[in-house]
């Protein structure tokens, strides 16, 4: 998973050589972790012998979606089209903030925009969202307990998009998580918190079942 892991994050492709550096293995070992993944499509190699990601992720990407698109679409829809902003479900991988899904309004206008798979360079706002939602620690950093004791984190208006980021523990995402909701509007966060609430409850109960 590592190797994938890799070329996710070089789109342009990495040689044997780099592959092997990242991985901190012999090429000769590398080779071998190519090999099946060559055989199935989850990796492709290029003309000028480097290697990216294969069509044959997709199937993968396919099998993971669906359950969670299943329970998550139609709330998140819901939200941003009665709120007029962007909704997105973020995941904590292992470290690496992840969009798991997402929705813009279906009205015409500028949305802030984040396409399934996106990695979060930063965003202090949506981990803050995550820690809330676990229990309370000694080592939890100020913002976060206040976050907690709101429901949601927020930057208030930070530059020029408003987003407020609330906890989600949902069995079928697999990972810590929160719903984020950024509108390039000015906007009080308590005017969305109430109803991304509810869209939290709805995809929490129905990814429970």
């Amino acid at each position: 998973m590592a190797l994938l892991w890799e070329l996710y994050l070089s789109p342009d492709g990495l040689s044997a050589s780099e592959l092997a550096r990242r991985l901190e293995t012999q090429r000769t070992a590398l080779y071998r972790l190519l090999r099946p993944f060559l055989r199935s499509q989850f990796i492709r190699r290029g003309d000028r012998k480097k290697y990216y990601l294969g069509l044959g992720i997709t199937a993968l990407a396919r099998a993971v979606a669906q359950p969670i698109e299943s329970v998550a679409h139609r709330p998140l829809q819901t939200l941003a089209d009665e709120t007029g902003c962007s909704a997105m479900i973020i995941a904590d991988t292992d470290g690496v903030l992840l969009t798991v899904i997402s929705a813009t309004p279906r009205q015409p206008g500028m949305y802030v925009t984040s396409p399934n798979g996106f990695v979060h360079q930063g965003n202090d706002l949506a981990m803050r969202a995550i820690l809330a939602g676990r229990p309370p620690s000694p080592s939890d950093e100020a913002e976060v307990r206040e976050d907690r004791d709101r429901g949601y984190a927020t930057n208030e208006h930070d530059g020029f998009v408003t987003t407020i980021a609330l906890p989600l523990t949902a069995s079928l995402i697999g990972a810590p998580a929160c719903l984020l909701v950024a509108s390039l509007t000015p906007l009080t966060p308590a005017e969305i918190a109430g109803r991304a609430a509810e869209a939290v409850r709805e995809i929490t109960v129905a990814s429970d079942r």
